[in-house]
């Protein structure tokens, strides 16, 4: 447990030195530069350096006393506190970057194709462009991958819930228009039983060239990404090619509405 705790303190900026001392400072609550090396195993020497750093950061405290005194604010404020930093610091990186990037996109007319990996990048960029959406989001899927990857992986539970609730505010609230073209009668009741305002059709998708662990969606027929599932050794992953290339987004927009054309109307009553 601790390991671990070490480990994502350092996810979080800590060096190695600092999350021991930190830990151990949290454990005894009020220590001695003595009592300090003897919890957490830092040198001496190094523990003066993490101590200057953590008290830097503003989570924690000392008493100027013979010897030396610390103790860290409650975790609750001190995590909080690196959150507003951080959230700060992010903040002034942004704008920055937004200003380099405004300067070189004003030159870029070549339509380009991304490839994302990995659940969370590729998860993270669903929900940017389903965010994003003003008039149209266009799927088609069996809407089986992601959610099974979301039972598979908890961290991810949250993110479906995310986007279930993305669905649901933008037919909802901002009128846009969801269409999802399902594989099967039982997936579109699941569809139209989470996202009760979705326009749901069903095509059993023979001779579909994509698989039916992938999906495609298309938002307001200017960015499109298609998602698929890789199954490797028994691990399953995803990988995603994305563009906002109009060009792109528009010809598969078009194949969407042909297959939506194409599909039969979801009648509830008939799928009991």
């Amino acid at each position: 447990m601790i390991k671990s705790l070490l480990s994502s303190l350092q996810k979080l900026g800590f060096t190695s030195y600092e999350a021991k001392v930190y830990v151990a400072l949290v454990k005894i609550e009020d220590a001695t530069v003595s009592a300090l090396h003897l919890d957490s195993g830092v040198p001496n020497a190094a523990i003066y350096g993490a101590l200057k750093k953590l008290e830097k950061k503003g989570i924690i405290e000392f008493q100027n006393a013979k010897p030396m005194r610390y103790r860290c604010i409650p975790p609750e404020e001190a995590i909080a506190k690196l959150k507003r930093d951080f959230e700060d610091e992010c903040d002034a990186v942004l704008n920055e970057l937004n200003t380099i990037y405004g300067e070189s996109s004003c030159e870029k007319t070549e339509e380009l194709i991304w490839t994302i990996n990995g659940v969370r990048n590729v998860t993270d960029k669903l929900i940017q462009m389903l965010e994003g959406a003003q008039k149209e989001i266009m799927i088609l899927s069996s809407s089986t991958p992601f959610r099974n990857i979301a039972e598979k992986y908890a961290s991810l539970k949250k993110d479906y819930t995310t986007i279930i609730g993305i669905f649901n505010r933008k037919t909802a609230e901002e009128g846009v228009s969801l269409k999802f073209i399902s594989s099967c009668e039982e997936e579109a009741g699941k569809i139209l039983n989470m996202v009760p305002l979705a326009s749901v059709r069903v095509n059993c998708m023979a001779g579909c060239p994509l698989s039916l662990k992938s999906f495609v969606i298309v938002v307001d027929d200017s960015e499109m990404l298609v998602d698929i599932i890789k199954e490797d050794d028994g691990e399953t992953d995803l990988t995603a090619v994305w563009t906002n290339g109009a060009e792109f987004s528009s010809t598969m927009s078009h194949l969407l509405n042909a297959k939506w054309q194409t599909s039969g109307e979801y009648n509830p009553a008939e799928s009991y």
